[in-house]
């Protein structure tokens, strides 16, 4: 009966009033004994509420739900649907959205609701995988960002291959513990390369001498990540360097010239197929 009486009275109060019933509602609905049948009226209520036209309504609603445990999982899900910050306030929070919901969310969401999905804590990898995806600049960069995110390898070459001119993406994976040595060189490499643009554009340095320097700074950082990281770095990033063309003579014979042969003993196991003992 109060719920009903509550519905009546929301027909006719102004959108601040309304807000304020509707968390008020939805309060009661999470933290007072309700008896089943007022539970029953009261999510009744509070999807009838989901349609006002006001978004201060849903966003009330939203705030008292959205890290609700106890909260009705079709009203969650009616949530993640409204365009804005009530969707991306319950997608970052909310408990009972399963991987699937995420990933249809990342899928069909604005660039607010990606970077929500994004700030999850211990977001699962298929999530990931999906933003990685679709997701726009400011939602990867998020996701680079979180250190409890499980973002597979496969993952983080897609962000660098769809945003990898994005500094900031490049920073945010640079700081990731997991991030794999080969795709630390490919990172270096683009860096190299954007300051050789700029410098060139600016007229600062010739074509030819910038082109030198990004060449001689790209091997010494895989010279040093090759000579710094686990056994199985430097074989990862030999084939990084294959694969881009940028293996040469004369980056193997600077590994063995450094003191740091591990880059050069890596190349010449790939491009001999030699058992390592053998090379």
């Amino acid at each position: 009966m109060i719920v009903r009486r509550f519905l009546l009275w929301a027909r006719t109060a102004n959108a601040e009033a309304r807000a304020a019933g509707s968390a008020a509602l939805a309060g009661a609905y999470l933290r007072s004994g309700m008896s089943d049948e007022d539970r029953r009226e009261a999510e009744t209520a509070l999807m009838a509420l989901v349609d006002d036209p006001s978004p201060r309504v849903r966003r009330a609603i939203a705030e008292e739900m959205a890290s609700s445990p106890q909260a009705p999982r079709a009203l969650i899900l009616s949530l993640i649907n409204d365009p804005g910050d009530v969707a991306a306030l319950v997608l970052a929070h909310s408990p009972l959205l399963t991987e699937a919901d995420l990933v249809d969310a990342a899928a069909v969401g604005d660039a607010l609701a990606q970077r929500a999905i994004a700030l999850r804590p211990h977001l699962p990898a298929g999530v990931a995988a999906a933003l990685a995806e679709v997701g726009g600049e400011d939602a990867l960069v998020t996701l680079a960002g979180n250190p409890t995110a499980d973002i597979p390898e496969f993952s983080m070459e897609r962000m660098i291959e769809r945003c990898g001119s994005c500094g900031a993406l490049r920073e945010a994976l640079l700081s990731r513990a997991d991030l794999p040595a080969g795709l630390r060189q490919v990172i270096a490499a683009k860096v190299s390369d954007a300051l050789a643009s700029f410098v060139t554009g600016c007229g600062w340095l010739s074509v030819e001498r910038s082109t030198r320097l990004v060449r001689e700074s790209t091997e010494r950082v895989a010279v040093a990540l090759a000579a710094g990281g686990h056994d199985s770095d430097a074989p990862a990033i030999v084939e990084v360097l294959r694969e881009h063309g940028r293996l040469t003579p004369g980056l193997m014979l600077r590994s063995l010239l450094s003191g740091e042969p591990a880059l050069a003993e890596a190349a010449f196991v790939s491009l001999s197929a030699l058992p390592e003992a053998r090379v």
